[in-house]
């Protein structure tokens, strides 16, 4: 499916800074035997930063050499040397200015890769405790909407959740997680589109901080601080009294 590759095309940058997690890395690289697509973008990501560096280089030596052949004539002919300080200049100038949009767009492209790597990273780390938190914890009952399976495990003052099976959603709408304590409602992480379901499932944990429910709710519209749209899963985190 194209959401599917989507994902292989983003784990691409992953895999060339080594920044996936092992099950990411292990997937892609299985992934990649029968793509040629992906193995195609793997290698240009790593032929671009190699080639850029390059140019610099080749940019760099062939102003040096300019320069010394300016300094010598200068030393040899110092009759016409003006002019031939100018034509000098002037090539040198331009190599310089190739050289600065080379760097700046390989620093560019390092800058992109290092913010990639870091979000890799991030992602990962927060996937890892939440698998530990699903493993560890103490289950908690759930409702859910038709068709929805969902899972959510209390770990001291922490709450994790799986939901599988989600309805695609359309544009506009969006999920909306929610922790809920009598009147007081707390928005539990940001907005999950369409583009952030892995084929119609959501993961994830927050800090419950003594809530009694967390909500999975369907919104569409203008935020208003509380679960508006139709609820998919409903945990009651608290035992009753």
């Amino acid at each position: 499916m194209r959401g599917e590759h989507e994902r292989y095309e983003e784990l691409a940058v992953g895999h060339v800074l080594g920044g996936l997690d092992a099950g990411d890395a292990a997937d892609f690289r299985s992934h990649l035997l029968g793509c040629r697509d992906c193995r195609l973008r793997v290698a240009e990501l790593r032929d671009l930063a190699a080639d850029l560096a390059a140019a610099e280089r080749e940019e760099r030596a062939r102003a040096k050499v300019r320069t010394e052949v300016v300094r010598r004539d200068d030393v040899e002919d110092p009759e016409p040397a003006a002019a031939t300080s100018r034509i000098g200049i002037r090539h040198v100038t331009v190599a310089t200015i190739a050289v600065l949009l080379l760097a700046g767009a390989m620093g560019f492209w390092n800058l992109h890769l290092r913010t990639a790597a870091a979000a890799y990273a991030q992602a990962a780390t927060y996937r890892g405790e939440t698998l530990r938190l699903l493993a560890g914890g103490v289950s908690v009952p759930v409702d859910v909407a038709e068709d929805v399976t969902a899972l959510v495990i209390v770990d001291g003052e922490r709450v994790a959740f799986t939901v599988r099976d989600l309805p695609s959603l359309a544009e506009g709408e969006r999920l909306e997680v929610w922790l809920i304590d009598g009147d007081e409602v707390v928005r539990a992480g940001p907005p999950v589109t369409e583009a952030d379901l892995d084929d119609g499932a959501l993961a994830g944990h927050v800090d419950d901080a003594d809530a009694a429910t967390l909500v999975v709710s369907r919104e569409t519209g203008p935020y208003v601080g509380r679960p508006a749209g139709p609820e998919l899963v409903r945990a009651r985190l608290l035992a009753p009294a």
